[in-house]
């Protein structure tokens, strides 16, 4: 905008004609003197104009980049915020602030509040869902195919600190807020889906005995994800390493399929149970 160029309201019309001349209310309403359009002069020496001014900077929208970038800020700002407060104590209004950004700006790139938890959330989880559906099945016993499941769902790069903070937020918040376990839940089906779909073809091929392998796969996902996670949620245990890891994966692995597996199929026991 010209430096001569001031925010004001338009001169002479009401409040409910302004709104209906400047409908859009990213636009700015502006007057000024000396006002050029494409480095032209609108008429000669010192004219008046007002209009609605958009754009970003100079004119035009910001590049993808930089538009990327923002969003990105906001979502770090965003979980920083929760994982400090809580998700009762985080308003939009704290976010924005941190993130010195506005409340527009995070309604319309988010939604509410409720639908930003949703982006944050699923940062944690969204990594892991290529690398589950990737695991190669081809001529792979159900041994080696659910242990390389199990070793990615407890993976480093799934559950880390911040992960299980926002867990633990999730459990003990969800009861005032639905929207919470909704958030969860859905996240939860998705990892599901992909381990039941293979229960089912190794069903389909004779290796299981599954009445539902939905219902499977959560029990499955359950002994693996949930052993080690409502430990760390409790601060009960150190973040398991690579050893730990495979112990809890190998027990899981066995105990899940010397109750699905044909007798003829069934491998041999791992010593040691989870303690």
């Amino acid at each position: 905008m010209p430096a001569n160029v001031r925010v004001s309201r338009i001169r002479g019309v009401s409040a409910p004609d302004r709104r209906r001349r400047n409908p859009d209310r990213r636009c700015r309403i502006v007057e000024g003197t000396g006002w050029t359009v494409g480095g032209r002069p609108e008429g000669k020496g010192r004219v008046m104009v007002s209009g609605c001014v958009r754009g970003h900077g100079t004119g035009g929208r910001p590049p993808a980049h930089e538009v990327e970038e923002r969003r990105n800020n906001l979502i770090a700002v965003a979980t920083a915020q929760f994982l400090s407060n809580g998700y009762e104590a985080t308003s939009l209004e704290r976010i924005a602030r941190a993130a010195g950004a506005s409340k527009t700006t995070i309604y319309r790139n988010f939604g509410d509040k409720a639908e930003l938890f949703r982006t944050v959330f699923n940062r944690f989880v969204e990594p892991i869902w290529p690398e589950l559906s990737d695991v190669s099945v081809e001529g792979k016993s159900p041994m080696e195919v659910l242990s390389a499941f199990g070793q990615l769902i407890i993976s480093p790069s799934f559950i880390d600190r911040d992960a299980i903070a926002l867990l633990r937020l999730v459990y003990i918040e969800a009861p005032r807020f639905p929207e919470l376990a909704q958030i969860f839940t859905e996240a939860e089906r998705s990892i599901v889906a992909v381990v039941s779909r293979y229960l089912e073809q190794a069903r389909r091929q004779d290796w299981l005995r599954l009445t539902d392998p939905s219902w499977a796969a959560s029990q499955f996902l359950e002994l693996v994800w949930g052993t080690v996670t409502r430990r760390l949620m409790i601060g009960s245990t150190a973040f398991p390493d690579a050893v730990e890891r495979r112990r809890v994966v190998d027990a899981a692995v066995s105990l899940f399929l010397n109750g699905t597996l044909h007798e003829s199929r069934r491998p041999p026991p791992v010593d040691g149970a989870i303690a």
